[in-house]
C-alpha cells in the first residue's frame, strides 16, 4: 500500500491548524503591547527612483510601527517548528515562517513585503563577507573530500580508526573524543567532523542521527568551554563591559574562568553523550533510528531529505587503490592547523597594529590574539575566521590534490573532477542555511527575544534566578536560532538583577557567577537544538543526515539533559548546595535513565 506524503494527509492539516490555533490563543491572552494601527499607502504606477524612496519610507513606516515584544513575535519560528514536525518538510517550513515574518515586518502590502523582506532578509546575508566564506568553506572541504574518498585515503582513516574503533561503541567514543580534539571553533569542528566520520560510522551500522548528535554535542558545549576558542572572545567581551559598568573590579576572562565549573549544561552534555556511547543504550527516537540501521543496515531512513554530499559511485576509489591513511589524515591536519595558526597569526598582527605586545607563553595574550582575528571591531563587514577557515580548506585540498597525482593514485583530470563533483550537492544545504539566517534577522526584526524577555519576573527568590536564566536563555536561542544573539541580549538584561541580590542578600555572592554560567549554557542549548540555527543545519549537511530527523532525534536527548542541569545544577546549587553535588549527581541520574529507560540495539555482523 503505497503511504501518501505528509502533506496530502487531511488528519495532519486538521491536527496543524487546531494545535497552531491553540497555540496562539494562549500567548495571545498575555497582556502586551498591540501593534499600532497604520494605513498602508498604494503603490500605484510610479517611477524606480520613486519606487526605491517609497520603499525606504515604508521600511522606516514599517520599522518604526513595530510593536517589540508583541506575541506575533513568536508566529515566524513556532510556525517552522510545527510545519517541520507536522509535515516533515525544512524547506516549506522556513517558506512558510519566512512569508509569515516578512508580513509580520513590513505589512500586508505583498509587493512591497516581497521586495523588502527578500533585500533585508535574504539580499543582506547573501551578500556579506562572512556567509560567502561559510559557502566557500563548505564547497571546498566538501571537495577536499571527495578527493581523499577517491585516493582511497578515507579508507585507511577508518581502517586506522577500526584498529582501536573495533565496534559500535567505541566508534562512537572514538567520534566523540575527535570532538573534543577540534575544540577551537564550532563551525570547523562540525563540517570537518561530519564529513570524515561518515565511513567509520557506516562501518558499524550507527545511524546518521546519532553520528548527528555526536558531531553536535561535540560543536557549542566544545567550543563554549575551551579557554581558547572563536566563542570566548565574544563572551569574555560581553562579560567585561558588563562588569565594568556594574563596577565589578574583575575582567571578563576572570569571571569566565570562575563560572567554568558551573557551565553545568556544556559539562552534562559531554558526560551524557560519553556515557551513553560507552553503555551502547538509546531510548525515545534516537533508540528506533539506532535499530533500524543496526538491524537491516539503512543508517539513514527511506525517503529522508538529506543534507550535504551524497553517496555516489564518483566518490568510491577505483578496484587495487592502497588505502593509506595519510591520504587522508595529512590534508585534514593542513586544514586544522591552518585554522589554528591562521587565525592566531591574524591576531598576532591586529594586535601588533594596536601597539600590543603579544607572549606565547600568555594565554591572555592567545585569547585576545583569537578575539581579534574573530571580531575585527575596525569593520562591520569583516568575515571574521571564515576567511582563515576557507583558505586553510583550500590548503587542504591543494595538499590532497598533489598526494593524489604524485602517487599516480589519480590523474590531475581525475582529481580535479573529484573537488567538483561534490559541489552540486550542496545547493539545497545552501538554501537551507541561508532561509535559517533570514529567520535569525527576521526574529531581530520582531523583536521575538524582546516578548521572551517580557516573562521575566522581578519579585522572584535569589535561589530561582540562575535556573529561571537558563530556561530564559534556552528560550531565546531556541526560538531566534543563534547563541551569540541570546547572549548579548540577557547578559546586559539578567546580570545587573543578578548582582543587585548578590549585594543586598548575604551569602547569595554565588548567583551572580551561577547566572552568567546559565546566560551561556542556557544559549548553548538553543543553538544545539534549535531546527533554525545555522550549527544545526551545519551538523545535518556534514553529516549526511536528514534535518528533521536530527533535530527530533537529538532534542529528547538535549532536554533530558537539560533538565537534570536545572535540577542538580542550577537550581541545587543556586539553593546553596556546594558545586561538587552536580558532578555526583548528574552522573548517577544519566545512568539510571540509560540503564532503565535506554535499551540496548543488538547489531548484525557487519
Amino acid at each position: 500500500m503505497e503511504t501518501l506524503p505528509y502533506w496530502k494527509r487531511p488528519e495532519r492539516w486538521l491536527a496543524f491548524f487546531l494545535t497552531l490555533m491553540g497555540v496562539c490563543s494562549f500567548l495571545a491572552v498575555i497582556p502586551v503591547p498591540e501593534f499600532p494601527a497604520s494605513d498602508d499607502p498604494d503603490i500605484g504606477s510610479v517611477t524606480i527612483d520613486e519606487a526605491v524612496t517609497f520603499l525606504d519610507s515604508l521600511r522606516d513606516e514599517a520599522i518604526g510601527v513595530q510593536a517589540k515584544g508583541h506575541w506575533t513575535a513568536l508566529l515566524p519560528p513556532i510556525l517552522a517548528v510545527m510545519v517541520a514536525s507536522f509535515f516533515r518538510s525544512m524547506v516549506f517550513a522556513l517558506l512558510t515562517a519566512f512569508v509569515a515574518g516578512g508580513f509580520l515586518s513590513f505589512g500586508l502590502n505583498p509587493v512591497a513585503t516581497a521586495v523588502l523582506s527578500i533585500h533585508d532578509f535574504i539580499y543582506k546575508s547573501l551578500t556579506s563577507q562572512f556567509s560567502l566564506y561559510i559557502f566557500l568553506f563548505l564547497f571546498s572541504l566538501v571537495g577536499l573530500v571527495h578527493v581523499v574518498s577517491r585516493n582511497g585515503g578515507l579508507d585507511g582513516l577508518v581502517q586506522g580508526l577500526a584498529k582501536w574503533a573495533n565496534g559500535p561503541r567505541r566508534a562512537k567514543v572514538a567520534i566523540g573524543l575527535a570532538g573534543l580534539i577540534l575544540f577551537f571553533d564550532d563551525y570547523s569542528n562540525t563540517i570537518v567532523l561530519g564529513n570524515t566520520m561518515q565511513k567509520l560510522s557506516d562501518k558499524w551500522r550507527i545511524s546518521r542521527e546519532k553520528l548527528a548528535y555526536l558531531v553536535d554535542s561535540t560543536t557549542a558545549p566544545v567550543a563554549g568551554l575551551a579557554i581558547l576558542s572563536t566563542w570566548i572572545a565574544f563572551e569574555v567581551m560581553l562579560l567585561g563591559t558588563e562588569a565594568s559598568k556594574l563596577g565589578i573590579q574583575e575582567s571578563g576572562y576572570s569571571i569566565f574562568l570562575q563560572m567554568l565549573p558551573m557551565r553545568f549544561y556544556c559539562i552534562g552534555t559531554l558526560i551524557f553523550l560519553f556515557m551513553s556511547s560507552a553503555m551502547g543504550r538509546d531510548y525515545g527516537p534516537m533508540l528506533r533510528a539506532e535499530k533500524r540501521a543496526a538491524e537491516t543496515g539503512k543508517v539513514i531512513a527511506d525517503g529522508s531529505s538529506r543534507l550535504g554530499i551524497q553517496p555516489s559511485q564518483s566518490m568510491e576509489p577505483e578496484p587495487g587503490t592502497p588505502p593509506r591513511m595519510w591520504n587522508a589524515l595529512l590534508p585534514i591536519l593542513v586544514v586544522v592547523f591552518g585554522i589554528v595558526f591562521g587565525i592566531l597569526f591574524v591576531g598576532f598582527s591586529r594586535l601588533q597594529g594596536t601597539g600590543e605586545s603579544f607572549s606565547l607563553l600568555n594565554i591572555t595574550d592567545w585569547q585576545a590574539a583569537f578575539g581579534l582575528a574573530t571580531n575585527n571591531p575596525n569593520s562591520e563587514s569583516d568575515a571574521g575566521a571564515m576567511r582563515i577557515l576557507f583558505l586553510a580548506s583550500v590548503a587542504g585540498g591543494i595538499v590532497a590534490f598533489v598526494l593524489s597525482t604524485r602517487q599516480k593514485l589519480l590523474t590531475p583530470s581525475q582529481t580535479l573532477a573529484s573537488y567538483i563533483k561534490g559541489m552540486p550537492t550542496m545547493w539545497m544545504a545552501i538554501f537551507i542555511l541561508l532561509m535559517t539566517w533570514s529567520m535569525q534577522k527576521i526574529c531581530h526584526n520582531l523583536g521575538t527575544s524582546d516578548y521572551l524577555i517580557a516573562l521575566l519576573g522581578d519579585k522572584m527568590p535569589p535561589w530561582s534566578i540562575p535556573l529561571f536564566t537558563f530556561l530564559l536563555a534556552a528560550g531565546v536561542s531556541f526560538s531566534t536560532g543563534t547563541s551569540w544573539g541570546a547572549m548579548g541580549l540577557l547578559i546586559p538584561t539578567i546580570l545587573p538583577l543578578a548582582h543587585s541580590v548578590t549585594s543586598l542578600e548575604p551569602g547569595y555572592e554565588i548567583i551572580f557567577y551561577l547566572s552568567a554560567a546559565a546566560i551561556l549554557d542556557g544559549a548553548i542549548f538553543g543553538d544545539h537544538c534549535s531546527p533554525i540555527s545555522d550549527t544545526t543545519v551545519l551538523t545535518s549537511i556534514s553529516t549526511g543526515c536528514d534535518h528533521i530527523a536530527h533535530v527530533h532525534t537529538q532534542l529528547l536527548y538535549a532536554t533530558t539533559t537539560m533538565a537534570l542541569c536545572g535540577l542538580v545544577g542550577y537550581l541545587a546549587v543556586g539553593g546553596s548546595y556546594p558545586i561538587w553535588m552536580f558532578y555526583l549527581l548528574f552522573p548517577i541520574g544519566a545512568f539510571l535513565i540509560l540503564r532503565f529507560v535506554g535499551k540496548p540495539v543488538s547489531r548484525a555482523a557487519t
